[in-house]
């Protein structure tokens, strides 16, 4: 029968995996790296062409000021680019740049790198087995309906829970 130890080694080794792969992600991708929110928000605007600043906030469950942000970072940086939309001036239709979808594609082979590193010597049948025993711990770790809540509502949940701490 498992311990607390065994189980605070477990999520050790996870959270180790987690900043091994955010180090390894910063080296590899150098100046290519956004903010940890931009580049899905970039993946979002690349696959969504002309989308609007209030769709990437009902995506990603965010503010319509944080998307304002970003949007207006990744601009600067020639990843995106805006227009004022025809039927309301006051909204803002967003598509991927060129660079944008070059940034896109260097950073798909850092990662495709780094997960091939991260699973080498893995048989198809370890992954799956990992996998499995992960989703278990997912559905165990989970409160109410979070389980099946995508990572960005996750992730905007944990942040409304910190900003409320005293």
């Amino acid at each position: 029968m498992p311990n607390r130890e065994d189980y605070r080694r477990v999520i050790g080794l996870l959270r180790r995996i987690d900043v091994l792969r955010r180090i390894s992600i910063h080296d590899s991708a150098g100046s290519l790296a956004l903010r940890r929110t931009q580049m899905p928000m970039l993946d979002f605007i690349a696959a969504h062409e002309d989308c609007t600043q209030a769709d990437i906030a009902r995506e990603f469950h965010v503010s319509a000021a944080s998307v304002a942000c970003s949007a207006k970072r990744m601009e600067a940086a020639g990843l995106i680019a805006r227009r004022t939309d025809e039927q309301n001036q006051r909204r803002n239709r967003l598509r991927a740049t060129e660079e944008g979808h070059a940034h896109l594609r260097r950073m798909r082979d850092v990662f495709d790198a780094l997960d091939e590193a991260t699973f080498r010597g893995f048989t198809a049948a370890e992954i799956d087995t990992l996998a499995s025993l992960l989703s278990r711990m997912i559905d165990n770790s989970a409160l109410g309906d979070m389980a099946g809540k995508p990572m960005p509502e996750l992730i905007r949940r944990l942040k409304e829970m910190e900003d409320n701490e005293p």
